[in-house]
């Protein structure tokens, strides 16, 4: 049985897996979902492509699975010492995915 599938705003969703969605990133045309906008510079961030100098990955915390990986990478900061930087990012952690008011799958 084939997948059926529709694009929705970069991303293909296959029904047969339940919203199975890809990243718009690995689907580039030249231009991201999100851009990035560096306000110490005042600029907009470049040259941020896959394996470009500037690769970047926005999660959004409404995003379901934006817990688990906050929640990580706030482990991974405080196991290399960093304690003020990886409480930051947990108290990010714990309002979002699942906790987050309006918490749904990436789009």
């Amino acid at each position: 049985m084939k997948a059926a599938s529709r694009v929705t705003g970069g991303a293909v969703a296959h029904k047969e897996t339940s919203q199975m969605t890809r990243l718009m990133r690995n689907q580039r045309d030249g231009k991201g979902k999100y851009r990035v906008y560096d306000n110490r510079k005042e600029q907009w961030v470049v040259n941020d492509g896959p394996g470009e100098v500037n690769e970047h990955f926005v999660i959004m915390l409404k995003d379901k699975y934006a817990r688990a990986a906050l929640t990580k990478y706030a482990a991974e900061a405080a196991e290399a010492g960093d304690l003020e930087y990886a409480k930051d990012v947990q108290e990010l952690a714990n309002r979002a995915g699942p906790c987050h008011p309006a918490c749904k799958a990436p789009d």
